[in-house]
């Protein structure tokens, strides 16, 4: 069987963040999304595993999928290869009805729609960390234990983390 490549795009926050989830604690939070810039120079090698900001455990790159993002891309494969698939198999199988033919077949695959895409609400309180400005987070707003960072993994006081609102930024 070929490889099916289906484009999926996930939504982000007024911010530009992207929800992920923690593979080993499950408690969600955002990271700063940034497009893949085509570049003639030598890009920087991806990181072998990524810090949970809560629980402080590694885990590798992709492995940060929500439940509610990985359903949709099961939803969305259902809708783009298995359902067209089922559609030309039950076309195969009903040109076995002949009249007076020993086999008779009747297939009916189930629906198969497209699903809703998500979205995404503007939701927890971003956190910048000293070691790594450049890969803000958001967290609970409710969290008050050590924040890790994502690329370090290095522990923050959360109260110490915390981004200033923007109007005591300015002044």
């Amino acid at each position: 069987m070929s490889d099916v490549s289906i484009p999926m795009s996930l939504p982000l926050d007024s911010d530009g963040f992207l929800r992920r989830e923690c593979p080993k604690c499950e408690r969600q939070f955002k990271w700063l999304h940034r497009e893949a810039e085509p570049s003639s120079e030598i890009e920087a090698p991806a990181p072998e595993a990524y810090f949970c900001p809560y629980c402080h455990e590694p885990a590798p790159p992709d492995a940060w999928w929500t439940k509610e993002q990985l359903d949709y891309a099961r939803a969305l494969a259902m809708a783009e290869v298995v359902g067209p698939q089922l559609r030309r198999f039950q076309r195969s199988l009903q040109s076995l009805n002949r009249p007076g033919g020993f086999l008779r077949v009747d297939v009916t695959p189930s629906a198969t729609p497209r699903p809703e895409a998500l979205t995404e609400p503007d939701d927890m309180v971003r956190v910048d960390l000293p070691c790594h400005l450049e890969e803000p987070l958001k967290i609970d707003e409710a969290w008050t234990a050590e924040v890790a960072c994502l690329v370090c993994g290095i522990r923050y006081p959360a109260e110490l983390v915390r981004a200033l609102p923007e109007a005591d930024a300015e002044g």
